[in-house]
């Protein structure tokens, strides 16, 4: 007889083939930038090309990633459990309509529109006034812009219906294709950017051309199993299907998305903002930040992506049955396995930081001031690590009720808090070396304990900070702010959203989601401080100007953490330990039986 196999733990091992992609597309995300930043470093024209995809991103975002999670995937689950496949069908015909005729209408206004687009960021007295730009970007920049953004207009266009090929796939757990898009989508853009950079001699001009590459491979990928799952039906017919707009299941599903797209846009608004802080500041600091942002995504893109990406069907299976018992577990274990999972990760790249900078990005054009800089914001992203994967499956949760204005409350309160903590504290740390003397004076004075010498420092240091927070200065590490706006903002949504959801059901409680969060929290602390004196020990022993040296250092701080991070595990009796131990031993034993 064969062994029984339990759909939770098939869940399981769909979840770590997936990781598995995940970690090779992100691995080739890092390739990616490393040629980015060893042919431009952190310059001026990569400054350009950023902020010219902003708005296209933004536009994609908002109306596919505010679309497909919140509502998309949910009704198409819904309409398959209840309907069928035929009505399934037809639903995702009406959906490809009204998409494509969406992205392009918008982005034929927006590619009219272009240049007085970068008109008004470049001449706008009012506007350049109250975000302190000065002549950071200038009408010479225009024409550079103009030409990028229209270039980045058409991928969202490709990627929006990629994305809903996504939604239908994964309804069918196909999950194994949708997850390799991504991945051709940055193969794809490193041989292009490569190519068309090196070869041609196209500038940044050849990165927008390869990400238009990119987004078409990540259609292509997708369209042959996309055929042989829609079976009852031609693709090419869907443009001949009228009532798209009137469908009931369509204006269920646009409804849904509303409140998403709206947090979205509001999150969308977020990055604008920031992107244009950044030109306020010292030149290649955006390209810092954005290097630093895609190593933070590192462990949310892994692991909370590819467990929220299992899952969501399963969570909008239960909730449209009305299992909410099995809805509650399914959520809880979800929560507890991507933080146990996640934590160590987001140790190692805080405390080897510098490091892995300089291993993933140190080369060619990416000079020291960069490594410095990207490092700072990796740092500040640290908490913004958790809050994000959090955020991933309560959004799933929220999305599988088919409750997504809740959840919209949520991500107001972390839009307000962003804009604030990002223009308060990027002029904060821009005063980094005023306020550290000071800070170093009150812990001096602490260590003499002179009390009246100590408490006229500490007030005028707070005294001070009301004039930092409102003030520019010259320190480059001001954008460390951009990085712990983020942080705190994903920090108060977490808890918003564990509030709202429990008003919705009851999932959230002590002993199954806050107690074990505790425990894998401060196993990871005991993880961090380990690895911190280990890593201090053996940076002064080692050569840490030589690659080899820093990739010794690296490798051997990180395998010292995660073991120290498994023997806290069994001291503390996590659950997820015990859970991972079994599946090793099942697959020690299935391979002893195969080869017997």
């Amino acid at each position: 007889m064969k062994p029984r196999v339990t759909k939770k733990a098939t869940n399981r091992n769909i979840v770590f083939v997936i990781m598995f992609i995940l970690l090779l597309t992100k691995f080739l995300g890092f390739i990616k930038l490393r040629i980015i930043a060893q042919l431009f470093g952190a310059s001026r024209e990569l400054d350009i090309f950023w902020a010219s995809s902003t708005i296209p991103d933004m536009v994609f975002n908002v109306l596919v990633g505010g679309s497909i999670n919140a509502a998309i995937i949910p009704m198409l689950a819904d309409t398959l459990h209840k309907k069928g496949k035929p009505d399934l069908n037809k639903m995702f015909d009406h959906l490809v309509i009204i998409f494509f005729t969406v992205f392009v209408l918008l982005g034929a206004i927006l590619f009219v529109l272009t240049p007085q687009i970068g008109e008004f960021l470049t001449t706008s007295g009012t506007f350049k006034g109250f975000l302190s730009m000065g002549d950071n970007f200038d009408a010479g920049n225009l024409d550079l812009f103009v030409k990028l953004m229209r270039i980045n207009l058409v991928a969202p266009l490709i990627l929006g219906i990629s994305g809903l090929i996504t939604a239908y796939l994964q309804n069918y757990r196909k999950f194994v294709i949708t997850s390799l898009a991504p991945l051709f989508y940055n193969l794809a853009m490193i041989v292009g950017s490569y190519v068309l950079v090196s070869y041609f001699d196209m500038g940044v001009e050849g990165i927008a051309i390869s990400t238009l590459i990119g987004s078409v491979l990540h259609l292509l990928i997708q369209i042959p199993l996309c055929r042989k799952t829609y079976k009852n039906g031609d693709i090419r017919n869907m443009i001949k299907i009228r009532g798209a707009i009137l469908d009931p299941d369509v204006l269920k599903t646009v409804k849904l998305a509303v409140p998403r797209i709206l947090g979205l846009l509001g999150e969308q608004i977020n990055i604008f903002v920031n992107t244009l802080i950044s030109f306020t500041l010292s030149v290649g600091a955006l390209s810092s930040y954005k290097f630093a942002f895609s190593l933070h995504l590192f462990p949310v893109s892994i692991v909370g992506s590819a467990i929220a990406q299992v899952c969501l069907p399963e969570l909008s299976e239960q909730g449209s049955k009305g299992d909410y018992k099995g809805f509650k577990k399914t959520f809880n274990e979800a929560i507890q396995f991507s933080m146990y999972l996640v934590l160590p990760i987001v140790v190692i790249l805080i405390i080897l930081r510098l490091p892995i900078v300089r291993l993933a990005y140190g080369t060619g054009a990416f000079d020291w001031q960069a490594t410095l800089l990207t490092a700072w914001c990796l740092a500040l992203f640290g908490i913004s690590i958790l809050g994000q994967t959090l955020y991933l499956i309560i959004l799933r949760a929220f999305y599988a009720l088919q409750e997504t204005w809740l959840p919209l409350l949520a991500t107001i309160v972390g839009v307000i808090i962003n804009l604030a903590i990002s223009y308060y504290f990027t002029n904060f740390f821009s005063h980094y070396y005023d306020w550290r003397i000071i800070l170093g004076q009150i812990l001096m004075q602490m260590g003499n304990a002179d009390v009246s010498q100590l408490m006229e420092v500490i007030k005028s240091f707070f005294m001070d900070m009301g004039v930092w927070c409102t003030t520019r200065g010259d320190s480059g590490l001001a954008v460390g702010g951009l990085a712990l706006g983020m942080s705190i903002a994903y920090f108060f949504e977490v808890i918003v959203g564990f509030v709202l959801l429990n008003k919705v059901r009851k999932i959230v409680t002590w002993k199954k989601t806050i107690r074990p969060l505790f425990i894998k929290l401060l196993n990871s602390l005991i993880m961090g401080l380990g690895m911190y004196f280990v890593f201090k020990l053996f940076d002064l022993e080692l050569d840490t100007t030589r690659t080899i040296q820093v990739a010794l250092l690296t490798t051997g701080v990180a395998v010292y953490g995660c073991v120290s991070y498994l023997i806290g595990s069994k001291v503390f009796k996590i659950k997820e330990f015990d859970i991972g131990i079994s599946m090793i031993k099942d697959f020690i034993g299935k391979r002893k039986k195969r080869s017997e």
